[in-house]
């Protein structure tokens, strides 16, 4: 059978799937960015914004800033890819209520900012940045899930790693394929190292 990111994640063997989605998330965001720098892509990624509220002094730095090739209006990012977490329970985004756990004064800044862009002061490379609204990065998605959570909580647009993926692969990108075959070289360096230091101590 084809191998799906659903399946590649959730095999059922609990210790495999926990152990795949912690490696996975030391470069997912490396993934996102490979996408956001993909002429082919709808949005450009600026890089990582700061957000605050007015006439706080402290910010929050989110995970990316897009802007849309269509209209040049520009979006604050959050990534939430909890594979594993729960039982699988949030590998695949179906229910606004999934999203009720991120309490983080981070995480709400983001989900104000989504309904009212101007409510905080957002900069990018330490530059102001008008904003026109956020955009939910998450695992997968069901259809229906990705039109409840955008209705409760009016994002722009929410997007999926396991759609990212498939387009950086139609897409031939080419950042993408050295970044995976950077860090399965780098894998594969740390596992074989390790047995051959098991050998060595036995000889």
């Amino acid at each position: 059978m084809p191998i799906t990111f659903q399946s590649l994640f959730q095999s059922g063997n609990s210790p495999r799937d926990k152990f795949l989605s912690r490696l996975f998330g030391i470069f997912s965001e490396e993934i996102v960015r490979c996408w956001g720098q993909d002429n082919q892509s709808p949005y450009r990624n600026l890089g990582r914004p700061t957000i605050k509220p007015v006439g706080r002094t402290r910010g929050y730095t989110l995970d990316f800033a897009f802007e849309s090739k269509n209209d040049g209006h520009v979006y604050i990012a959050e990534m939430k890819c909890e594979l594993e977490l729960g039982n699988y329970r949030f590998l695949t985004l179906e229910s606004p209520t999934q999203l009720d756990h991120h309490t983080k004064k981070a995480f709400q800044l983001f989900l104000e900012t989504a309904k009212n862009a101007n409510q905080h002061t957002v900069t990018i490379g330490g530059k102001p940045q008008l904003i026109s609204g956020s955009i939910l990065v998450w695992g997968r998605c069901t259809k229906q899930g990705r039109a409840s959570v955008i209705a409760k909580y009016g994002f722009h647009d929410i997007l999926s790693l396991e759609d990212i993926i498939v387009d950086l692969k139609v897409w031939r990108n080419k950042d993408f394929t050295e970044l995976l075959c950077k860090y399965q070289i780098w894998s594969n360096e740390l596992f074989s190292g390790l047995r051959e230091m098991e050998k060595a101590s036995e000889s």
